[in-house]
């Protein structure tokens, strides 16, 4: 264990969770409406929900569903040693349905439902509802790359997505990701085009080989996007974003690709993309705060981030598993 690792999955932590608040204020809204509120500068810092938005009650800074269902399941591996339990995982999530500060942080209908399915004991959907292909499940695994064993986290990130979705696109989902955030903690560098090209082609393996439908959305994301230098603006092909999974989280991945130079830009830039706008910036902020660390991260965002505490305890407890 280094500084720099320990850095790396603090930055996975608390950027996904400065991601998740920032896209908060512009939930639902396309990204030409989201512009025409924001002005020619965007969103540079945490901001009340605009107020068309479907959160416009957000306060700056505070985290949303995403992040407390990521928090839940890093406490759960912590606390089994880095080991996955699935009954105590239930239970976790079980108690949030009663936390009235979980319940008025966005976690959508059908992540809702998902979850009192779960806890109800009944099955999960399998039908390709937005129940079923929600991207809460994939959203929440990003904590999973920061466990010091890889086979470890690529399973778990498909057990965990189980539990209340039993589509295996959203297994194949979070299995990019976590392994996304794993690479990205123990160095991995994409910093010329070929780089991202081989990135792009191991993570596709990783979704064949547990969903090629996903795949295939995953194949997708890359054909378009010009990884040769750094972006200015968002393409269309990543603007608007739905919250099904095959989806949300290859756009995700190609906004970090095309603005991996810069943390900020890419956190930014998500927030203002459209959509589902707090998922795919808190998946944006996990890859970048992993990727450049949490020394990246702006202090103006941290200062004013809720639950800072809880955050940083989280990555140390996974930071102390190495």
């Amino acid at each position: 264990m280094d500084d720099l690792v320990r850095d790396r999955i603090r930055g996975a932590i608390l950027g996904s969770a400065c991601g998740n608040s920032l896209g908060a204020s512009c939930i639902g809204l396309n990204h030409r409406d989201i512009m025409l509120s924001l002005g020619p500068g965007g969103l540079r810092d945490f901001a009340p929900g605009l107020s068309k938005s479907f959160l416009p009650d957000h306060q700056p800074g505070a985290v949303l569903a995403d992040t407390y269902l990521a928090l839940t399941l890093a406490d759960s591996v912590t606390s089994a040693d880095g080991k996955f339990v699935p009954d105590d995982l239930k239970a976790r999530y079980t108690k949030l349905l009663a936390d009235p500060a979980f319940l008025t942080s966005a976690p959508g209908a059908p992540c809702l439902a998902a979850l009192r399915r779960m806890a109800d004991g009944q099955p999960p959907l399998n039908d390709g509802s937005p129940e079923a292909t929600h991207d809460h499940g994939a959203a929440r695994a990003y904590p999973l790359g920061c466990l010091p064993d890889r086979s470890s986290y690529t399973n778990i990130a498909v057990e965990q997505a189980k539990l209340t979705q039993a589509d295996t696109r959203v297994a194949a989902a979070a299995v990019v990701v976590a392994a996304s955030v794993g690479g990205f903690v123990r160095g991995q560098r994409l910093n010329t085009a070929d780089e991202v090209r081989t990135y792009v082609k191991e993570k596709y393996a990783l979704a064949c080989g547990v969903d090629e439908r996903f795949a295939d959305s995953w194949d997708d994301v890359a054909p378009d996007l010009d990884y040769t230098r750094p972006a200015h603006e968002l393409p269309y092909s990543l603007l608007n974003v739905e919250s099904v999974v095959y989806e949300a989280v290859p756009t995700a991945v190609g906004i970090f690709l095309i603005f991996r130079h810069s943390l900020e830009e890419a956190i930014c830039s998500a927030a203002v993309a459209g959509g589902d706008t707090d998922t795919v910036s808190a998946i944006v902020g996990a890859l970048s705060g992993a990727y450049h660390g949490a020394s990246a991260i702006p202090s103006r965002w941290l200062d004013k981030l809720a639950d800072r505490e809880r955050l940083e305890a989280v990555a140390d407890n996974l930071a102390n598993l190495w």
